[in-house]
């Protein structure tokens, strides 16, 4: 077994200080954003749940108010929710009702709420998220309705594309039956990815904790399973003897070319893209019309 792991231990260094540089990069770049509790932008407005389309009851927006309170505390991220019933696509000049043009008009409308009152927890145009949710004629041809999420901030820098696309299937999921409970689930889902105390206080496990639990199962497979595995004889010391004579024979001694032929295939490689959709943050990556850097991303429903 040692001579296995002499023959791979490079390989076990190596993964070794990915594994090391992977958790101390991860925990300086928590910590780092973090404020200590301390908000550093005092010029937003206090409100966060702008019922424009009037989907929510009084009780439904005081909840999501103090839920969002709390989040923000802990995750030290604005939190904003707008739903409007209006027509996005005349709000900004568009003419025809394309997936193109509305996902426009939804960004620039959800960039410059955002930007215009001045939202973010470290500062102004800082750490945050907003959701925007159309209902304009929902379930009609002329339908704009829809979600858009805009990240900003340390927000913008965590959510990949992938992550944008699991939030808003959990908005998806619920909106139909309960604009509440969709709102919930916005908020649930950023506090989970920003280190919050999401789904009834679940423990938020770091990267690097992860990688370290999974390494754990596969040092122990690997252990167990090396001496198994190892290359057993096929062959003896008279399997290519005569007993009989004491002499080396070959019991084959044919070698017939049958074909001549050769076959090749073309192995297809994939095009280089932007990377996967699911990690590395900065999904949607642009500037708004105030020349702010965000994230984001929607579709309609």
């Amino acid at each position: 077994m040692k001579e296995y792991f002499k023959y791979f231990r490079v390989l076990y260094i190596i993964f070794a200080v990915m594994l090391v540089i992977t958790c101390l990069v991860g925990g300086m770049r928590f910590f780092a954003s973090r404020n200590s509790g301390v908000r550093g932008n005092d010029e937003c407005p206090k409100e966060r749940v702008y019922d424009y389309a009037d989907v929510l009851t009084d009780a439904e927006e005081e909840k999501l108010r103090k839920k969002i309170e709390k989040t923000e505390a802990e995750i030290e991220c604005d939190l904003v929710i707008v739903t409007i019933n209006m027509s996005v696509l005349d709000y900004y000049g568009f003419t025809s009702n394309t997936d193109e043009n509305w996902e426009d008009a939804m960004m620039n409308y959800a960039d410059d709420f955002y930007d215009q009152n001045l939202y973010g927890y470290d500062k102004v145009h800082g750490d945050g998220a907003l959701l925007l949710d159309n209902w304009y004629k929902e379930g009609t041809d002329d339908s704009e309705a829809g979600s858009w999420l805009s990240t900003c901030g340390e927000v913008y820098e965590t959510y990949s594309m992938g992550m944008i696309d699991d939030l808003l299937d959990d908005v998806y999921d619920r909106v139909d039956y309960s604009p509440y409970m969709a709102y919930e689930a916005y908020i649930d889902h950023i506090s989970l990815y920003m280190g919050g105390s999401a789904y009834s206080g679940g423990m938020i496990i770091p990267f690097g904790g992860c990688l370290i639990i999974s390494l754990i199962p596969a040092i122990i497979f690997v252990v167990t399973h090396l001496k198994s595995k190892e290359g057993k004889k096929t062959t003896t010391q008279n399997t290519y003897m005569d007993t009989t004579e004491g002499n080396a024979v070959f019991k084959v001694r044919k070698d017939d070319l049958i074909d001549k032929r050769v076959t090749s295939v073309r192995i297809q490689t994939s095009s280089s893209g932007g990377g996967s959709s699911r990690s590395g943050g900065r999904g949607g990556s642009h500037r708004s019309s105030g020349g702010v850097r965000h994230g984001g991303g929607g579709r309609r429903r």
